[in-house]
């Protein structure tokens, strides 16, 4: 499968076929609805201390993304080694979460592992990105629930997160929500759980994801490379 030459639907259709001869052997599925900005400059310090809590988890990782040119597919390996493939299946509408801040969702696929999946060519152009990322979670009614890397365990809710990105010498950082579930409900889980950070503590002022423009990781490097 040529990642880089296809539509994204096909492409989800084609790694569906390949994935129904993979038998046992699949990679996991895992669809979710998202809203990221990113942010130019260093995370300022009064963003994290407040998004951290008492509860925050804090990762610190280096994804190498293979660069494609394109917004709706990635592909990365995770600590530069498992791969992942994602594919924004559709766009979700605007929403609106109050006081400036709003954006339009991404609905997206994610297969992992992925390596079998993903065709790689004789040229490829990689890049390491650097991240520091603190993620929360909090389940439908926005009750914060400790956070697991396994999604399974809650059912449905929202991981929201705040990370420093860099890239060369590059500096950003992400405000981004990633609601899991199923479909009907990921859009009220964004909303509950942006309610119960600010309930717990008020956002810093200025807040710049409210001016900041909002996009996937893929749409990002775009503009970086």
């Amino acid at each position: 499968m040529a990642v880089a030459v296809f539509g994204a639907s096909l492409v989800a259709a084609r790694v569906s076929a390949r994935m129904s001869r993979a038998g046992s052997h699949a990679p996991l599925v895992l669809d979710t609805t998202e809203l990221r900005w990113l942010v130019p400059g260093s995370l300022p310090a009064e963003v994290g201390v407040w998004f951290a809590g008492s509860t925050g988890v804090l990762e610190e990782r280096i994804d190498t993304y293979r660069l494609y040119g394109r917004a709706d597919i990635g592909v990365k390996r995770r600590f530069r080694q498992t791969v992942e493939l994602k594919v924004r299946q559709s766009l979700d509408g605007r929403i609106e979460f109050g006081g400036g801040l709003a954006g339009s969702l991404e609905v997206w696929r994610r297969w992992s592992p992925a390596e079998h999946l993903v065709e790689h060519g004789v040229v490829e152009r990689w890049v390491d990105v650097h991240k520091s990322v603190m993620k929360r979670r909090f389940l439908l009614d926005g009750t914060e629930v400790p956070f697991s890397p396994v999604v399974e365990a809650t059912g449905a809710g929202c991981d929201v997160e705040v990370a420093s990105v860099t890239v060369d010498d590059d500096h950003s950082w992400t405000f981004a929500f990633a609601a899991f579930g199923p479909p009907e409900t990921r859009r009220g889980a964004l909303l509950a759980s942006w309610q119960a950070l600010v309930a717990a503590a008020p956002c810093p002022e200025p807040f710049e994801p409210r001016t900041a423009r909002a996009m996937g990781y893929p749409e990002w490097l775009t503009l970086h490379r």
